[in-house]
């Protein structure tokens, strides 16, 4: 099973585990190169398994790798190896999630065949299911990508896709906040710090997506005159058909990520009260904070 740890949520097929039923799941998080250099890449990977109880899963192994430069391809390999027992392996996932990419390098690896995949402007959409050979007669089978609807990528243009899907290491940005301040993140979220103590809070999000402050009391008219201009993305011609933002409170006991899913996260600290926005039907959850 793919995913990529931005977006959990998004990346899971509703009901897998049904379909799964007994046969062993290899849960994969890709898009491991640009995680911040800080982070405790155990954290990541269990919170994944996490994720992945949450949802009725039960991985036998969960990895972290990187469809850009080929991380960990060999030991995955190694994995799905030592858990198929001469079996089929099939490759699932949603769309936007660099799962063709990294089936690519497995090809190159194991027949000398360079981007068999080909995939449309959209990151991850392949239009046929892809059988890859194994020494035993049986095939490693890249299935096509599902496409799910909550995810950010689909709110935006193709020019804009790459904010959502970083290809470099994510540089952290902190703001020190009184309370009663906002952050927009382009037009796709919102940020508030509602109540508490002046603090730092460090903004986990591809390093070219535009990051503004203002005031609180002025957040909604400011959001209304700016975005699709100032606030990109979305760009003006997309504003007609982007959803409206939707709040989401929390006050969490301890440090946290506030989750934008498939935009990025901001570290909260213990007992401030805070608000994200995202568009209606995108995740914004809380999970203890990874770094």
């Amino acid at each position: 099973m793919w995913s990529t740890f931005f977006d959990f949520n998004g990346s899971v097929i509703p009901g897998l585990h049904r379909f799964v039923g007994k046969n062993p799941v290899i849960l994969v998080g890709n898009k491991a190169d640009v995680l911040p250099k800080s982070i405790n890449q155990k954290r990541v990977t269990n919170w994944l398994t996490q994720q992945a109880h949450a949802q009725g899963l039960r991985p036998i192994a969960t990895m972290l790798t990187s469809a850009k430069n080929g991380q960990m391809v060999d030991e995955l390999l190694e994995t799905i190896e030592e858990y198929r027992d001469h079996r089929d392996v099939y490759v699932v996932g949603v769309t936007n999630t660099g799962k063709s990419t990294l089936i690519n390098r497995v090809i190159k690896q194991l027949t000398g065949v360079s981007d068999l995949i080909t995939t449309s402007r959209f990151p991850g959409t392949t239009l046929d299911r892809i059988e890859i050979p194994l020494d035993d007669g049986q095939s490693l089978i890249d299935t096509p990508g599902i496409i799910h609807r909550n995810q950010m990528a689909h709110y935006l243009g193709a020019k804009d896709l790459q904010l959502v899907s970083p290809t470099k290491p994510i540089r952290p940005t902190v703001f020190q906040l009184n309370p009663e301040q906002t952050i927009f993140l382009g037009g796709l979220a919102r940020f508030d710090f509602v109540h508490g103590q002046r603090n730092g809070f460090t903004v986990y999000v591809d390093n070219q997506l535009m990051l503004h402050r203002t005031k609180l009391e002025n957040a909604d008219a400011f959001y209304e005159k700016h975005a699709g201009g100032l606030l990109t993305p979305p760009q003006a011609d997309e504003m007609g058909d982007f959803p409206e933002l939707v709040r989401f409170e929390f006050t969490p006991k301890e440090k946290s990520d506030l989750v934008f899913a498939g935009l990025g996260w901001i570290v909260i600290p213990a007992g401030q009260t805070v608000a994200g926005y995202a568009p209606k039907g995108v995740d914004v959850l809380m999970r203890k904070a990874l770094i």
